[in-house]
């Protein structure tokens, strides 16, 4: 018997194949809320002088665990044994996609759809503006809004949008507005027309949120919060509160919101607000989306389309996709594709798919935001032995593309977040 553990919530131990080298943990100091920018430690070139992987494949990504069941297997950081599988095919996709539709955005969802078809995408969440865009009217409920034999898969979605002039915390000027962006992923309901659905006598923005929340519930929807950073919108206490209430996916890298993503002197970027609310013990998962709108040849347009996706482990089905994004059985990337991404005989193994001339530098980070160990190299390990918290890893490339590996909490049950 065999049994299936996603990487975001278990680690387990088993023997395999000669181990890349190993970091083992520093001790994390506790630090509080907001977290400070990582310090990255410097560790030796596990690697030096070797040929790197240069990105892009999209068959790599998180893996899931395969181990037989059986004394040392399981949960833990024991000994146990057991055969290493192969890592899986993966859907390449994004979360975060208009059309026409949407009404700022000229291309209808016939030419979205090959756009991402012809770029190898396997699916893509459609999230017009405020409405769940139709595409095979023989698909009058689900997950899916169109589901061929083979081809794109289109996820039904929406964005659901409300830009009110004022609300507690109070939006900067000059720009003057609370921008209240959601996501719902794979919807089951086909509203007709726009939907009304903010509360408009609300003034703060966690009420405002809430009744993005409640919609997305109703709908059968799974919820990710968009560009969080964007006007500065969200706080550490408002984004913690939120994945109290179910927030469990949010962007951290909107290529599009580049400036905003990055944060500045007096506020956190989106992957500081996402260490928060992992080290106050919050489960949430980080998002790379393209946010697109434009899909001009030559990638021009405000809003072009590719740049940021997320490599999700699920079968080819609308509700497997769904609830594999929905436990964080996938990584976001910007361009860098991993080979494997897993949990090992009680070690985080991070491996880049390919082989290039590119170079890579994978750091993991642990409670408070700290790097607790950088290895430079095309392969990375590091120990979860004695590790509290929680342990994520990030892989860049020299030119600045990133991939960003879901967070693993050492001694997690299987199976819960």
């Amino acid at each position: 018997m065999k049994l299936r553990f996603p990487l975001a919530l278990v680690v387990t131990a088993a023997c395999g194949s000669t181990p890349p080298p190993t970091i083992a943990p520093s001790e994390p100091v506790p630090v509080p809320v907001p977290v400070p920018v990582p310090v990255p430690v410097p560790v030796p070139d596990q690697d030096a002088g070797a040929a790197d992987a240069a990105d892009a494949s999209p068959d790599a990504a998180v893996s899931e665990l395969s181990v037989d069941a059986g004394p040392g297997s399981g949960t833990g950081t024991g000994t146990g044994t057991g055969v290493r599988p192969a890592p899986p095919k993966w859907l390449k996709g994004s979360t975060h996609v208009h059309a026409a539709p949407s009404g700022d955005s000229s291309t209808d969802v016939k030419g979205v759809i090959a756009w991402y078809e012809t770029r190898g995408y396997d699916f893509i969440v459609l999230t017009d503006h405020n409405r769940v865009t139709r595409v095979d009217p023989a698909i009058a409920a689900g997950p899916a809004v169109r589901f061929p034999d083979k081809g794109l898969v289109v996820l039904a979605g929406v964005e659901l949008t409300y830009n009110p002039g004022k609300c507690d915390p109070p939006p900067p000027e000059p720009e003057g507005k609370c921008r209240i962006h959601v996501n719902g992923l794979g919807v089951h309901t086909r509203p007709e027309g726009k939907i009304e659905w903010a509360d408009r006598k609300a003034t703060t923005r966690v009420s405002m949120y809430r009744a993005a929340l409640r919609w997305i519930a109703a709908a059968g929807g799974v919820v990710q919060l968009n560009h969080p950073q964007w006007h500065w919108g969200t706080s550490t206490e408002l984004l913690s509160l939120l994945a109290g209430e179910g927030v469990h996916l949010v962007e951290i890298a909107n290529v599009q919101f580049a400036k905003w993503n990055a944060g500045d002197a007096r506020r956190p970027s989106t992957e500081q607000l996402w260490d928060a609310v992992l080290t106050a013990g919050g489960t949430m998962w980080g998002i790379a989306t393209d946010d697109a709108h434009d899909y001009d040849e030559g990638g021009g347009g405000r809003y072009p389309a590719g740049g940021g996706w997320i490599m999700v482990d699920a079968p080819r089905e609308p509700a497997a996709i769904v609830r594999a994004i929905d436990e964080g059985r996938f990584y976001a990337s910007t361009g860098v594709s991993l080979a494997r991404a897993e949990v090992w005989d009680g070690a985080l193994e991070i491996e880049v798919a390919g082989a290039g001339p590119a170079s890579h530098v994978t750091r993991f980070i642990g409670a408070g935001g700290h790097v607790l160990a950088e290895i430079k190299g095309p392969r990375a390990r590091f120990h979860l032995a004695g590790v509290g918290g929680y342990v994520r890893a990030v892989v860049e490339r020299g030119d600045g593309a990133r991939a960003w590996v879901q967070p693993v909490r050492p001694g997690a049950h299987a199976g819960g977040h």
